[in-house]
């Protein structure tokens, strides 16, 4: 199951230095959002998680990776692949300074692959298992856009 949102957001700096800043870091800029988790830079690779929470389960991580580039004011996200894992997600798109925002224009892929059942109660929970994981990552998606501060761009 793959499940696909484009978010758009601002955060808001100091002054046009400090967003920047911010701009040539995501680490802090992605990091000021509750569903990004243990953001790294290291050369041109940011990684990280994203989080959401699922009810039984606690919080279930989508890891990620993507190459990171910044050219005057503008800065790029390419979604690297993401490997096999079972749970996993792509983050790609761009961030623009405007005076003393950042403003992320980005595209968030998660996926989940979820064991076939064998039987029709297996198949029904896979089902219902999905569901419950598209209305969960649905609703951590739409947090990223009201979530963020200094207001959404929608």
């Amino acid at each position: 199951m793959e499940l696909e949102r484009d978010v758009a957001f601002c955060l808001a700096a100091a002054d046009p230095a400090a967003a920047q800043a911010l701009l040539e870091r995501p680490q802090e800029a992605l990091g000021r959002l509750a569903v990004f988790r243990d953001l790294e830079l290291s050369g041109d690779e940011l990684r990280g998680a994203l989080v959401a929470p699922f009810a039984l389960l606690g919080e279930v991580r989508f890891p990620f990776r993507a190459r990171f580039s910044t050219r005057n004011d503008v800065a790029e996200l390419e979604a690297l692949d993401p490997g096999a894992d079972d749970l996993a997600a792509e983050l790609s798109g761009q961030a623009r300074r405007e005076g003393s925002r950042v403003c992320y224009r980005a595209r968030v892929r998660l996926r989940v692959r979820l064991p076939e059942g064998e039987k029709w109660g297996g198949r029904a929970f896979k089902k219902m298992a999905e569901a419950a994981f598209a209305r969960t990552l649905e609703r951590t998606l739409t947090d990223v856009n009201s979530g963020a501060h200094g207001g959404l761009l929608d």
